[in-house]
């Protein structure tokens, strides 16, 4: 797939840097003699609106947060027809005590509810976590983004 090769383009779209820019930078660059705040002297030269890029990259984030909000939302629905808890809910349990437990407290089996984490990313805690005392633990349960 090309996505990693659209990447550089797609950054110096936003910067506003066509590919001649890119690829040699300014031989006069060290030379400016007006400093770099000068040219925001007047209030006249400040525009009403963001640039044509700017509007693009800014609606281009919007789409990109909703589509993490709906997948979010959907993982939200399975969890819950699966387990009849919440994925943030299904978290804190699975932080809280072994993996057989939920599972157990769910009606669920063990490599079941494994699957179902695994499957709508719902964060798990390392093998052994449960055998380590409190305070050594290495990693902690961190908050599921998106969708409650």
């Amino acid at each position: 797939m090309r996505a990693d090769l659209d990447v550089p383009y797609i950054v110096d779209l936003i910067a506003g840097v066509t590919a001649d820019q890119a690829a040699s930078p300014p031989a006069d660059q060290h030379l400016q003699t007006q400093p770099p705040n000068a040219h925001c002297s007047r209030s006249d030269d400040v525009p009403y609106e963001p640039s044509a890029e700017i509007k693009k990259a800014m609606l281009a984030a919007a789409y990109a947060e909703q589509m993490i909000e709906r997948l979010a939302a959907l993982q939200n629905e399975e969890v819950i027809r699966y387990t009849g808890i919440s994925r943030a809910e299904l978290g804190l349990r699975v932080w809280n005590a072994p993996l057989g437990e939920v599972a157990g407290r769910l009606g669920l089996k063990k490599h079941v509810l494994a699957r179902i984490c695994r499957l709508y990313e719902v964060p798990t805690p390392p093998k052994g976590y449960f055998r380590i005392s409190f305070a050594h633990r290495p990693v902690r349960w961190t908050r599921i983004v998106g969708g409650a």
